[in-house]
């Protein structure tokens, strides 16, 4: 039985939206992760037997992850890569009676435990100021800036900031947000972030109102993650913050700042919309190292040694 390998991976994909319920970005992502495994295994063909994806073995697979590691994908993303890869099996062997030993029994390699970096306060006024530039329009700055503090006062991942919708935007006192698996949660919004958006959207000269989307690119069409990527990267770049100042370090210095200030973790979950508990504890880890810092470099004892 012949099978076209881009038909199989749209089902599939169509699969993980439909009944998954997973994100679009999420689905890009892991229909990524499988061509590129395909490609590998079966030399870029178009067409495949079925008999083919049963006789894949573990050298091969072993031969997949050792290419990965030769383009210096770290832990976590060979990770993904392999979790995309058993999810796809999986569904082969519900749907089309399609089972491969050698996938189900795959291990993910060991995570390597690194804390997210949060940016200080001092240096977030700092990077939002450096958004202003002589190069860029001023309605591109000001957009800049609305999703900067959707990011940092909101704790909104990139992507649920530039899929805002207009029928989304902020009420009075909170903002509606999709998340991970179209889970939707309400976070409050300060009155900054709030003028950042009414600004943005008076002196954009596309009509924001009629759009679909809040935040749009040059062309009038909602803009894309990378577009606010190379904003940010220009902007912590002229003050000399680190390459660990990403979109992503924001959301992080949001939920860091929040439990600084005595904010509970219940609440912080809640705010980022995290599934889990054990997935806002890594906050306390980075205020404990901190604390570990503080006290060394403040203790008498310490100082003195």
């Amino acid at each position: 039985m012949k099978i076209k390998i881009n038909n199989l991976i749209e089902e599939w994909a169509s699969y993980n939206v439909n009944l998954r319920n997973l994100s679009e970005n999420s689905v890009k992502a892991y229909s990524i992760d499988l061509k590129d495994f395909l490609d590998f295994n079966f030399q870029n063909s178009e067409v495949i037997l079925k008999t083919d994806l049963l006789n894949i073995s573990s050298h091969t697979i072993r031969l997949w992850i050792l290419n990965l590691r030769k383009k210096s994908l770290n832990a976590a993303s060979i990770s993904r890569k392999i979790s995309s890869l058993k999810n796809f099996f999986r569904w082969l062997e519900n749907s089309h009676n399609i089972f491969n030993s050698s996938i189900s029994r795959l291990e993910s390699p060991k995570k390597d435990k690194t804390l997210p970096r949060p940016i200080t306060i001092n240096d977030v006024k700092k990077l939002f100021g450096a958004f202003e530039n002589k190069k860029d329009k001023q309605w591109i700055i000001s957009r800049n800036q609305a999703i900067f503090l959707l990011l940092y006062t909101c704790g909104l991942r990139i992507s649920e900031a530039i899929n805002l919708k207009t029928n989304e935007l902020p009420l009075s006192t909170s903002i509606k947000v999709k998340g991970k698996g179209k889970k939707e949660r309400m976070v409050p919004i300060l009155n900054i972030t709030h003028q950042a958006i009414e600004n943005y959207k008076d002196q954009c000269p596309y009509p924001v109102s009629s759009s679909e989307y809040v935040f749009l690119g040059e062309r009038g069409h909602r803009m894309s993650p990378r577009s606010f990527q190379k904003a940010l990267e220009k902007a912590r770049t002229s003050i000399g913050l680190p390459s660990s100042t990403t979109p992503h370090s924001l959301r992080h210095s949001y939920a860091t700042h929040l439990l600084n200030e005595g904010t509970d973790l219940r609440s912080i979950q809640k705010l980022l919309g995290h599934s889990a508990l054990s997935s806002t504890q890594i906050y306390t880890q980075i205020e404990q190292k901190r604390l570990l810092q503080v006290y060394k470099s403040t203790h008498p004892r310490e100082r003195a040694s």
